[in-house]
């Protein structure tokens, strides 16, 4: 046993056995000095009880006198006298933890798990331990055992529901605490957990039963009171409508204007496919705000208008809006990775960085990806203030607030590399800026772009108000441009509405 334990010992009895112990003992001369200083110790083991057993019996009774270290000092004992004991090893990691010794007591609760493989409890006690210390991942193997084990584990599924809701995997998280919150399982945040769960999943009305649940337990929550409403308003608007939708958030006890609640509806409904009803609840509530270039393309794209690119004006507010938030909510809840995946694929193809362009730069989130191999490095986007949040990094020798299209004809054979993640999904017709893009890259100079892709034509609008296209279709129109292929892969992206969104990642490099 560490001294370092020893010192915070707070039994005198244990204290006087080993007062500072500065040399390894014999087990024999410890096993004699225990005896000595408890003799009901030594009356247990004269009576025939084990070394090691009347050790963790012991530590068990210093335990329940709330003394938490001298139970750890007797329970080390006892698994030194008999380290074949898988419930001295349990029980010595339930008494590290609660000495605040997180890492010796996963160290406890694996010795257990080896010993009693078969004890779901042990291994429940392993996930948590290993949940608490970060290691998510060990953590959820020993609470899959757990529950494995033992089906009626409910501890297990809920710390499970835990790891999988803080990776932001809901759909798992749901499953495991539906049928908890079903049998009844206590625990703080459950009914909190499975409905942002649910309404992530676009179970709207099961999220409002469950954020009512929660309600009634945290009545004060201002915060899941608003979300509450919201999602009432969702799932009264799916099922009857604008009226219903209406109603359902006046019975949820609404309070907010319903136009900045239909704002927020229509993205979402749009989002997980309520194509007709986003449509409904923006003509119902913000009619009068048809001259919003934001609104007004959305709704566009909802109605599937025919439209070849994103206009300007749109990108401009849009992104503008979105310009304080946008890394947060990209990167931290979308879990965006475009860049990132495309950086490494170009990276793979062994084409240079040198004169680099980052195309719809936005905040400059690919600049520290792309500046190491790049001899001046620039940026071009239609937002200000994605622009400003650039130039913020200081990353970039040069930053335009340009129409990429226009920006581009001006700069002939300017660019060795030309970088554009999720750019090319504003642009239906793929024409004209591939056209301008070929003219910009230096002979032997690359173009690395992801889409959003679709097998029903060359590019289609999609509800996001975002373009899809066909992998195919661009690689055939980039050849007639004179860019060959270099490297292409599927690979997912983002989350949209929760759900994964794969994409295709592509290399091509100016021929001749």
């Amino acid at each position: 046993m560490p001294a370092a334990v020893l010192a915070r010992t707070p039994h005198p009895a244990a204290v006087a056995v080993f007062p500072s112990r500065p040399a390894p003992e014999a087990a024999a001369d410890r096993l004699a000095r225990w005896r000595g200083a408890f003799p009901p110790l030594d009356a247990l083991i004269r009576s025939g009880a084990a070394p090691g057993a009347a050790m963790r019996r012991l530590g068990l009774t210093f335990w329940a006198a709330g003394e938490t270290h001298a139970a750890v000092e007797a329970l080390d004992e006892a698994v030194t006298l008999a380290p074949e004991d898988g419930a001295a090893w349990l029980d010595l990691g339930f008494a590290r933890r609660a000495a605040g010794l997180p890492r010796e007591a996963l160290e406890a609760f694996e010795r257990a798990a080896e010993l009693t493989p078969q004890a779901a409890r042990v291994w429940l006690a392993l996930g948590l331990a290993a949940k608490e210390l970060g290691a998510a991942a060990r953590a959820e193997a020993a609470l899959e055992q757990a529950a494995a084990l033992d089906p009626d584990l409910d501890d297990a599924a809920y710390a499970l529901g835990l790891i999988c809701f803080e990776a932001r995997r809901y759909a798992e998280a749901a499953l495991r605490w539906r049928p908890l919150a079903a049998r009844g399982y206590r625990a703080a945040g459950l009914a909190l957990g499975l409905g942002q769960c649910q309404f992530f999943l676009g179970e709207f009305g099961a999220a409002a039963q469950s954020l009512a649940a929660h309600l009634k337990a945290a009545p004060d929550d201002g915060t899941i009171a608003r979300r509450l409403a919201l999602v009432a308003f969702l799932d009264g608007a799916i099922r009857g409508g604008p009226e219903g939708g209406e109603a359902a958030y006046a019975r949820a006890g609404g309070a907010a204007p319903l136009k900045g609640v239909a704002r927020s509806a229509v993205a979402l409904l749009s989002a997980y496919g309520y194509t007709e009803t986003a449509l409904a609840v923006a003509r119902a509530y913000l009619a009068d705000e048809a001259d919003d270039p934001v609104l007004r393309y959305h709704l566009a794209a909802l109605c599937a208008e025919p439209t070849e690119r994103a206009p300007a004006e749109y990108v401009a507010a849009y992104f503008d809006r979105f310009a304080e938030t946008f890394d947060e909510q990209m990167f931290e809840v979308l879990h965006y990775c475009g860049p990132r995946k495309l950086s490494e694929l170009v990276v793979a193809t062994g084409l240079p960085g040198g004169r680099t362009l980052d195309l719809g730069c936005g905040t400059g989130a690919a600049g520290s990806l792309l500046r190491p191999r790049a001899t001046r490095l620039s940026g071009v986007d239609l937002s200000q203030n994605m622009l400003a949040k650039a130039a913020a990094r200081g990353l970039y020798d040069e930053l335009a607030q340009a129409d990429m299209i226009d920006y581009l004809a001006e700069r002939r054979a300017a660019f060795d590399l030309v970088f554009a993640a999720d750019s090319l999904i504003y642009f239906g017709d793929l024409e004209p800026i591939i056209a301008v893009l070929a003219q910009a890259l230096a002979p032997g100079g690359g173009l690395a772009l992801t889409l959003e892709m679709t097998s029903k034509a060359p590019y289609e609008l999609t509800s996001s108000g975002r373009f899809a296209h066909a992998p195919r279709a661009l690689i055939a129109l980039a050849a007639a441009h004179g860019l060959g292929l270099r490297a292409s892969r599927r690979a997912f992206l983002r989350l949209e509405a929760h759900r994964r969104v794969y994409g295709a990642l592509i290399v091509l490099e100016r021929r001749g």
